[in-house]
């Protein structure tokens, strides 16, 4: 009964438009936690911001309650009576707000202190592990618990009780720790499987494996899709959440060099194509969580959840819930004016879906290596329009791959490419993609153009671009920045560019430093090849560009782009600097082109967007795909700009522009 009374108002899953999620993380000793907490107010200033989904916390990483809990740890100076999680949850929904519940999962550190059997021990022996992110001693991973000991059937007692009791939208649910742990449960399940423990991997895998299937536990005992809630399980990777969960969530402060201003770039382009629920851009008010005293200015949250809905996402501003439940109303004011200035826009954001030429295939799991932030970059700078994909994407609608530097092709991704290239579409490969599992020869080398000769020995190595291209770049033999490949090419490939050795490498001879090391003389290996359908160069290109910033190393990419995607879906010329980013969506009767001019700026330790910049007279071409433009405008204000037609292509002229711009081509 108690749970049909909770779930009876989900009849349909609530699609997030304006998120806001309340950390509240509240130590022991803090004092009159809720005293001043008037859930109506609260819930009052939430809707007058425009907010429609609230995220807040039935449960802590410090291990307290904030419900009417028969089972957890309430937190000691609550009132008695009191109920700030299902007062929230009762005042929000009054305002037509819906509420998911915030429970971790990974810490807990009263349930810790009670039970330190319930804690991980690290493969060090340490029950304690504050260096488990080298954040120093005070952390809140201090303690973390073990997802294979009895705290496991806790936790989703807990959870059944929020599940029963609160008529919530849904749960998120944080701290999925796949750390490696030896305590006596774990070591008992892995001889259970013949694991060996002393094995690192085999330990890391464990640890993994253990996280995921409390996951899956805890959504069989949800029922998500069949209850109509959004779930969404933390530190899980996404490709697992889109089959236990209803929705994915990208969480990323900026000013954190855990994410920085690179990681929401790879994510929303990966994430975009892995679900069909929604999926959440969740940035901060704050430097950081757990930072009280900071508000990030308007233009770089404003930036953040821009670049989120120009990629099909949903934005979240991250706060913290003061634990007097004083409203911090400095920050609830510059969230309503945010989210004031996006919903301006929303009759063109809604349901639009991204369009683009390339899909990159990913060397392993998305993480933020050197490799996929320089080809996010580069491509970014160039203006092109690619999505992150895998072995289990669909390939079919790309008609330009790339493989990065470091795409092994096992079995199935060298069917997938065949079948690509077999399809007449063309790819685009760097450094070691397209070798063999052995790293021995390219499985395709005909198609790559290259024959394969072993690794290249220079260190350093130089480039050299030749014929038609060698003005493209200074005349002068160039920095790979990188170790590449030796290569032959083979007949019926064009060789563009040309490897430069040095006199003698990089090295110590017992007597001399060789550090000085220029340029020697051309070699017979080529840099980049080009035939019909592939271009390929034998450095990793992007781990390059990630490691110099080199702008010729991205005029070499350009010159593979050009020669592979001569009709590419935008053409950008130098009125747009290389900072500013360009996506295009569609809906029904439009493409939308989003510009975004913002500048991440680096101040002394902290990365920082302040304003929104400038620009006039951009000059754009967008591929029509044989489609006849009705009219061309500026949104919100709807205001009507020249527009020309030359070929497949529309040319258009924005006057001026400040931040970002909206242009709606209508068919």
């Amino acid at each position: 009964n108690k749970l049909t009374k909770a779930m009876s108002r989900n009849k349909t899953m609530h699609q997030p438009k304006y998120v806001m999620f309340f950390d509240h993380h509240t130590m022991k000793s803090c004092p009159e936690v809720g005293h001043d907490f008037l859930a109506d107010e609260f819930a009052s200033s939430l809707q007058a911001a425009g907010v429609d989904l609230l995220g807040f916390h039935a449960k802590c990483n410090q291990g307290f309650c904030y419900f009417d809990t028969q089972i957890g740890n309430r937190h000691p100076s609550i009132q008695p009576g009191r109920d700030l999680f299902g007062e929230t949850v009762d005042a929000c929904n009054k305002c037509g707000i819906a509420v998911t519940a915030y429970l971790n999962c990974g810490l807990s550190n009263e349930d810790a202190i009670q039970h330190p059997e319930w804690c991980m021990i690290s493969p060090k022996g340490q029950l304690l592990q504050p260096d488990i992110y080298d954040i120093g001693w005070v952390t809140p991973y201090m303690r973390t618990m073990c997802l294979n000991s009895p705290y496991r059937d806790y936790l989703m007692n807990l959870i059944r009780e929020v599940r029963d009791k609160y008529p919530v939208a849904g749960f998120l649910l944080d701290s999925f720790n796949g750390f490696p742990c030896i305590c006596p449960y774990c070591i008992r399940e892995m001889q259970k499987q013949n694991l060996d423990w002393r094995d690192d991997e085999v330990l890391q895998n464990f640890g993994r494996s253990s996280a995921l299937r409390l996951a899956e536990d805890i959504s069989a005992l949800l029922r998500p899709q069949e209850n109509n809630l959004l779930v969404y399980f933390l530190g899980i990777a996404a490709k697992d959440n889109a089959q236990i969960g209803t929705y994915l969530e990208c969480e990323c402060l900026p000013t954190n060099p855990t994410w920085g201003y690179d990681y929401l770039p790879l994510t929303a382009r990966y994430y975009r194509n892995l679900t069909n629920g929604p999926v959440l851009n969740m940035t901060g008010r704050f430097n950081d969580w757990g930072d009280f005293g900071s508000l990030r200015p308007q233009a770089a949250v404003e930036y953040d959840l821009l670049f989120g809905l120009a990629n099909g996402m949903r934005p979240n501003i991250g706060d913290h819930f003061h634990p007097s439940g004083k409203l911090n109303r400095a920050a609830l004011d510059r969230a309503s004016r945010i989210y004031g200035k996006l919903r301006q826009y929303e009759p063109w954001f809604a349901d639009a879906k991204n369009l683009v030429d390339i899909g990159v295939v990913m060397p392993g799991r998305l993480c933020k290596s050197p490799t996929l932030i320089g080809a996010t970059r580069m491509l970014s700078e160039l203006k092109m329009q690619f999505d992150f994909i895998d072995a289990d994407s669909d390939w079919s609608c790309y008609s330009l791959l790339l493989l990065p530097d470091e795409v092994i092709l096992d079995d199935k991704l060298a069917e997938m490419v065949k079948k690509h290239l077999a399809a007449g579409k063309f790819l685009l490969a760097t450094g070691r993609s397209g070798l063999n599992a052995e790293g021995s020869a390219f499985r395709f080398a005909k198609e790559w153009g290259v024959k394969y000769m072993g690794e290249c020995k220079y260190a350093p190595a130089f480039f050299r671009l030749t014929g038609e291209f060698a003005t493209r770049v200074p005349d002068m033999p160039l920095s790979t920045n990188t170790n590449g490949l030796n290569t032959e090419a083979l007949p019926g490939s064009k060789v563009v560019g040309k490897v430069v050795a040095p006199y003698y490498n990089k090295h110590w001879d017992g007597v001399y430093s060789y550090f000085y090391t220029p340029p020697s003389q051309d070699t017979e290996f080529p840099f980049v090849v080009l035939n019909s359908q592939c271009a390929y160069c034998a450095f990793p290109l992007f781990e390059g560009y990630y490691n110099q910033a080199s702008v010729e190393q991205r005029t070499v990419l350009s010159i593979m782009l050009e020669h592979l995607l001569p009709k590419p879906l935008l053409v950008t010329d130098a009125s747009l600097p290389s900072f500013a980013r360009v996506f295009v969506t569609e809906k029904t009767d439009q493409r939308i082109i989003h510009l975004l001019n913002y500048l991440p700026e680096l101040r002394g330790k902290t990365l920082i967007v302040e304003e929104e910049l400038p620009l006039s007279q951009v000059k754009l071409k967008l591929c029509l795909d044989g489609r006849l433009v009705n009219k061309v405008y500026i949104a919100p204000e709807q205001q009507q700009i020249p527009f020309s037609v030359s070929g497949d292509y529309l040319s258009i002229t924005i006057p001026e522009m400040r931040g970002y711009c909206m242009v709606v081509i209508e068919f």
